[in-house]
């Protein structure tokens, strides 16, 4: 299944045209349970979805230029005014991973990325393919990264290093005091980018974010989503906020063109206060369900602050993951290093009933 598929957001979120069930059914086989990309079901926005209806029609045109695009400006205010920041301080992408990729593009080549080992890395991979060294520092045996090990290893050599935070596929929020001492010890050598794609679910985002180091004009590039609590996957919007010349920089590597449905999806989605309230609601509510049908096989899962759980399984989590998807419940597992681990996202509160079930019956049974 693609994820990137534009009308998988969509699915059941009842977007008003008789022709989305069919596609939901192509997309989603019926009676399927997606536990594995770390989506929220319950996007996009009414609202969002409400606005892009008004403007679909507007898509066969090009803007006159990559940018105008007022709804953009509209998206910038929005975002500048929560961080204090200015549209300077801001660039959107095609997703995160695009700004991700582009910020390796304009700083990594002139010397090494320095990454955790266990970590999101889709864009590791691209900058790897093209001859870039990505050096992988060990999760201490507690699964948090390893600020310490990895500041020792930060010399003339090191262009870039990468953080996610929350940590992705452990769910484990680095310690926001120690993760800024960080940043400005390691600023000065080398650009950090911290991805904070999962900011918006953790218990404190606004004390774990790092954009007050943005503000001060710190070596950082902060990243987001709307990929994740703003149920948007399928449309691809994400943004930066960093010093103006590290934006200027990075959004030379930027390739495409705004998204003028999904920046005015974006928007709506960002300023609706009540669908982001609902989203976290649910995914701290699905969060309990699934903590507990782990609970009940005997395992503990780590503590997340995100909408997936990670969990050591005890056994081969290939094994289990395959078991799970013969009875159409996908989940996640096969992280190098980690053979026992799993990663469940959270769905909706009836596929993590059938979640339960299925995986009570596969763990007696494997």
């Amino acid at each position: 299944m693609n994820r990137r598929h534009f009308l998988s957001a969509f699915g059941t979120a009842a977007l008003a045209s008789s022709a989305i069930p069919a596609w939901s059914q192509y997309l989603i086989p019926e009676g399927q349970v997606r536990l594995v990309f770390n989506e929220n079901p319950y996007g996009p926005s009414p609202k969002a979805i409400a606005e892009v209806q008004k403007i679909l029609s507007l898509s066969a045109y090009y803007p006159d230029s990559p940018y105008d695009y007022p709804i953009r400006d509209d998206l910038f205010d929005a975002i500048a005014a929560d961080n204090e920041l200015s549209h300077d301080n801001l660039f959107v992408s095609s997703g995160s991973n695009e700004g991700l990729q582009a910020a390796l593009m304009a700083y990594g080549r002139t010397g090494s990325v320095l990454t955790p080992a266990l970590t999101y890395d889709a864009h590791l991979g691209y900058v790897e393919a093209l001859g870039v060294t990505v050096s992988r520092v060990p999760l201490r045996s507690d699964l948090q990264v390893d600020l310490d090990a990895m500041e020792a290893m930060v010399d003339e050599s090191v262009a870039v290093v990468y953080l996610a935070n929350p940590n992705n596929p452990t769910g484990l929020p680095i310690d926001a005091e120690r993760l800024r001492a960080f940043c400005r010890s390691v600023g000065p050598k080398a650009l950090v980018i911290v991805d904070e794609a999962y900011n918006e679910l953790t218990d404190d985002p606004e004390s774990d974010t790092m954009v007050d180091l943005v503000r001060n004009g710190e070596n950082v590039l902060v990243t987001r989503t709307f990929s994740k609590i703003f149920g948007m996957a399928g449309m691809r919007v994400g943004y930066g906020m960093a010093r103006p010349d590290i934006i200027e920089n990075t959004f030379k590597h930027i390739m495409s063109w705004p998204n003028g449905v999904g920046l005015t999806a974006a928007y709506h989605s960002y300023i609706d206060q009540d669908f982001i309230k609902f989203s976290r609601d649910k995914v701290r509510e699905g969060r309990v369900m699934v903590q507990k049908t782990l609970a009940d096989v005997g395992l503990t899962p780590v503590p997340s602050q995100t909408n997936f759980v990670f969990v050591d399984a005890g056994r081969d989590a290939m094994t289990i993951r395959r078991a799970m998807a013969e009875e159409g419940v996908l989940i996640n597992a096969g992280y190098e290093g980690y053979p026992h681990y799993l990663r469940i996202s959270m769905g909706k509160l009836e596929d993590l009933k059938t979640f339960d079930r299925v995986f009570k019956r596969v763990m007696a049974r494997t």
